[in-house]
This record gives structure tokens, sequence and C-alpha cells, in this order.
């Protein structure tokens, strides 16, 4: 197992290097006669895209506390496969946590490794089917050069944003996956019908990877709908049949959801805290001042901020040289790029609706930036030799940059490397000390409830959760339904009985420290189950544990509370 400390220079120069080599690479076979093929090309920037990558992928923590919550997730339905009953993702959709069951299929724990790799290859395939329609729609060599600023960002950037397993991954990948059969089905005299019924499948699949997702699905939806309406070769049957098999895709994996979970007893849950409880989720928020406040989002997002400037910038002079040109409008033309557009229109809704500004939803935009590009790119490229050369430079110079901050940062001893693995024994979850009391009382596997939001600690100690909202946010603060989350959290509570139960309210929990006004007894009768039914250990990490009576007394070493615990 690799391993990295927080100034990787050794592999940092070779690495960084490799980019330099890359672009050269692809601009050459943009100037002249390509050297390799183009997806060669791509397929070397995915590689070189795992190595920029790879310092953060054996990294054996949290990067960001949603992965923690997710892997949880996943790890308890893997004993207890049912939604809803064992696990609800709150704004994460059913299908990133079981998705990341797949890995464990294959023998890989449920830790961030797996995580981190497991987002890797959600975001590289993203990537690569992006690259893949833009070859199509503005030229192949063209693609080749877009993907590598993209490569750039996401391999380079230090902002864990981009860099954990998060909730828009799975929802990325089925709306890339939607793009490259809407960009098939463009070459087609005939659309397919299996291949309209497919697109269907995956739209209908998107919502329960990602709510916020719903905006760039529809936009998929609409011009599959209006591009079969709009062809003169086909029948009005033949268009009828089409529209059909789109619609009975669309509803195909909603219905079996909904078949499921009243199979299973859960419809009501997943009615009221997937449907009812997100969808209020940020409902107040005033979208035009979230549009307003977008060139600060993107700034949060550190580095993605110089990659939307590179993009504009291409975009501009591209679409000024198209201007002094002439722009040659033809019948299909709207199917392009009234495509790009409208996707470009929802994506800025999804991603601001909610006002939150979390720097990871810029994964939503990543998609009409890369076509936005590879149309800035096409049209310097029209435009001679001069114009391809802007576009080189321009690239040049933002790769450029990452060289200076590397320079700036050795300089001011800012950590190159801000997730250092070097110390943590090869592949293995580090221990805190709150986690190491709960595995002296309980064993992996067993559920454990925390309430706050320490979702890590469940990782750290392997067990499962015993409540479905394994971070308690929506129990705690002020909102319309949190009577019934608390409800909810007592219901799960005592259904589980956890061995034992951590209050992770305090200066070491995300958002919830003030122990008075936020700790487990604002849930009465929960605070009077626990203390007649557990023992109160003390505070460790200025966190209260609490261990089943039963299980003190069956204490595998000594049978009394750890002496360390005040």
């Amino acid at each position: 197992m690799p391993h990295f400390d927080t100034y990787p220079i050794a592999y940092w120069l070779p690495v960084y290097a490799l980019c330099w080599a890359l672009l050269w690479l692809a601009a050459r076979s943009l100037i002249q006669r390509p050297l390799i093929d183009w997806k060669l090309v791509g397929l070397l920037s995915i590689a070189l895209f795992f190595l920029l990558r790879l310092s953060t992928i054996v990294f054996n923590a949290e990067i960001n506390p949603d992965e923690s919550q997710m892997i949880t997730q996943a790890f308890t339905l893997y004993h207890d496969p049912v939604y809803f009953r064992s696990v609800d993702g709150t704004t994460g959709g059913p299908l990133d946590s079981y998705f990341l069951i797949i890995p464990g299929l294959f023998g890989l724990p449920f830790d961030y490794i797996t995580a981190h790799l497991t987002a890797f290859c959600l975001v590289s395939g993203y990537l690569w089917l992006l690259f893949v329609v833009a070859g199509r729609w503005f030229g192949q060599v063209v693609s080749a050069l877009v993907l590598l600023p993209f490569v750039f960002m996401l391999g380079l950037t230090q902002n864990g944003d981009f860099l954990h397993y998060n909730s828009e991954l799975v929802a990325l990948l089925l709306l890339g996956l939607s793009y490259y059969l809407y960009a098939t089905l463009l070459d087609q005299k005939k659309p397919s019908l299996v291949r309209i019924g497919l697109i269907g499948l995956l739209l209908g699949m998107v919502p329960f990877g990602k709510l916020q997702a719903i905006p760039l699905a529809a936009v998929v939806g609409l011009f599959m709908l209006l591009d079969i309406l709009t062809r003169v070769e086909l029948t009005t049957k033949a268009k009828v049949s089409r529209i059909a098999w789109l619609v009975i895709g669309s509803f195909a994996f909603p219905l079996l959801v909904v078949l499921l979970t009243t199979a299973t007893g859960v419809y009501d849950d997943f009615v009221t805290f997937y449907l009812k409880g997100n969808f209020q989720y940020g409902g107040d928020t005033n979208q035009l001042e979230s549009l307003l406040q977008l060139p600060t989002f993107l700034q949060r997002g550190s580095e993605f901020d110089w990659l939307v400037k590179l993009i504009f910038s291409i975009w501009l002079v591209g679409f000024v040289l198209s201007l002094r040109r002439g722009i040659r409008t033809n019948q299909g033309m709207w199917r392009i790029s009234g495509f790009v557009g409208a996707l470009f229109v929802a994506t800025l809704f999804a991603i601001t609706r909610t006002g939150s500004g979390y720097v990871h939803y810029l994964f939503f935009i990543i998609g009409p930036l890369f076509f936005s590009f590879a149309y800035g790119w096409q049209q310097l490229s029209l435009s001679g030799a001069v114009g391809k050369w802007i576009g080189v430079a321009a690239t040049a110079i933002f790769l450029g940059l990452f060289g200076i901050q590397a320079i700036q940062h050795y300089r001011q001893q800012i950590p190159l490397n801000m997730y250092p693995s070097d110390g943590q024994n090869g592949w293995t979850v580090q221990q805190s000390p709150v986690s190491n009391v709960v595995r002296h009382y309980a064993k992996p596997g067993e559920k454990l409830a925390v309430w706050g939001w320490r979702c890590d600690y469940y990782v750290q100690a392997n067990m499962q959760q015993g409540v479905a909202e394994n971070h308690t946010i929506r129990s705690a603060f002020m909102h319309p339904m949190q009577a019934v989350y608390k409800q909810r959290y007592l219901a799960d509570f005592l259904r589980s009985f956890p061995p034992v139960f951590v209050d992770a309210v305090g200066s070491q929990n995300l958002w919830m420290n003030d122990r008075k006004t936020q700790g487990h007894e604002m849930i009465k009768p929960l605070g009077r189950f626990v203390a007649t039914h557990y023992t109160y250990l003390g505070l460790v990490n200025d966190t209260r544990i609490y261990v089943r009576k039963d299980r003190v007394n069956a204490s595998p070493d000594t049978g009394k509370p750890l002496a360390h615990v005040q």
C-alpha cells in the first residue's frame, strides 16, 4: 500500500511533468498530424487522473462527513437491505448507499479507501462519457484537449468537496449515460426503441441518486421527446411507439421502488422522509439571491473557479469567431446547442435551489461546462493555427497556475498534500478515543447509535447504525417536520436497543455543540430510556458515552467501566 506525507515532492514533480507531457501530446494532435488515436489520449488522461488522485485514494480517513454517512449506510444495508427501515440518507438517494455495497461484494472493506476508489471510478466514468459525447458533437481531437483541464483540476485540487464520495456521483454517472445514448440516437435515422427505453430507465433512476438532479434529467427527457416529434422520417405510429417506450422506461424504476417499499412496509416512510422531507429542504430559499451569489459560490470551489474562467474565455472567443464567420444554421442545430443551453440553465437552478452552497454541488455543472468548452475549442480550431494556439496557450497557463500555487504553498509551509497517509499503518482505519471505548463494549457488526453528526464513529468501530438517520440534524434543529424525525429516532432506538449509545454533542461535533439545548435529552422519552437502561461512562474527547447495563457487566475484559473515562 503506497503512502504519502504532507510534502510528497518526489511523487508530485514527475506526475506534474506528466501533465505537461500529455498536454503537449494532445496539442500536437490538434495542430499537426496526430501521433496516437484520440481515444488513447483519453485513456492516458484517465490513467493520469488516477495518479493525480492516488494520494487521496489511499487516505483511509474522512475527507468530508458525507462519506462517513454513506459508508455507514452501505454497511448497514449490507446486513439489512431494506432502505427507510435501516437507513435514511436524507438528501442523498438510496442508490448512493447501495452502490457502495458493490465493492464489498468483491471483498473490499467498508472504509474510506474503498469509498475514495469508488468515487474515482464514478468521476472517471462520467468524464469518459462526456469525452466521447463531445467527440461526436465537436470533434475527436478537440475532445481530447477539453478533457485535460478537467483532469488537471479534479486531480490536482486539494478541495475535499471534489475528492470524497458524495451523493452527486451516482446521479452524474446515470446522467452521463443518458447524454451518451442521446448523442448516439441523434445519428440514427430511426431512433432505436431499446435505446429510447434505456434512456427513460436511466432518467427514472436519477431521482434515487439525487433529487436535486431532476431538472437535468428533465432536460434530457424533454429533448428526447422533441427529437422524436420533429423527425419527418418517422410516421405518427412510429413516433407514438417511441414516446411510449420513453414514458414506460421513465416510470419503470419509480414503479419498482413503490412496489418494493410497499412489500417491505416502508412506503409511508419513503413518501414522508424522502419526498416530503427533502422537497421541504431549502424550500424557503430566495432563488434570485442564490443565483446572484453564484460568483462567490464558484470561488469557494478553489481551482474550480480557475476552470470556469478558462472555459468562459475559450467559449467567448470561439463564439465571437463564429459570429465573424457567420453562424451556419441547420435543422438539427437545436438538438445539440439547445440541449447544452437548456442543460446549463437547469444546472444553475439545481445547484442554487437550496441556497446551502455546498461545493460538491458544482459537480452538476461539469457537464454543460465540458460541452461549452468543446464548442469554444471547435470554433478556435476552425480559425486556423492561430486559434488553435490560443486555446493551447490558455490551457498551458491554467496548468501553470497549479505549479505556481505549489511553489507558493511550499515556501509558506502549506502542505502540498492535505491528506497524509504515511502514519496510518497501511490499509487500516485510524481509531479515535471514542471508537476505542465503543469497541471495548461492542463487537464489530453490532448496532451503534450516535446522537449528533459523527458518522465516522460507525466506520471506525465497523458497526451498523441502530437508527435510520445516522446524523441527527433533522431531529435536533427546528423545522416543520422535526417532531416526525424525533418520533422516528426514538422508535428506531427502542427497536435496535444498541449496546452502546454515543451522544456526540460537544466541541468535537459538526454543527451541534450545545449539550444543554441539543443533547439527546431533547427527546424526553429517549433521555428517560437511556437513563434507565444504560450506564453513563463519562466524557471521552468531549463526547458522552453510554453502555447498556447488561453489556457493562459482560465486558470482555474486566467487566467494569474503563478507568480512564472521566
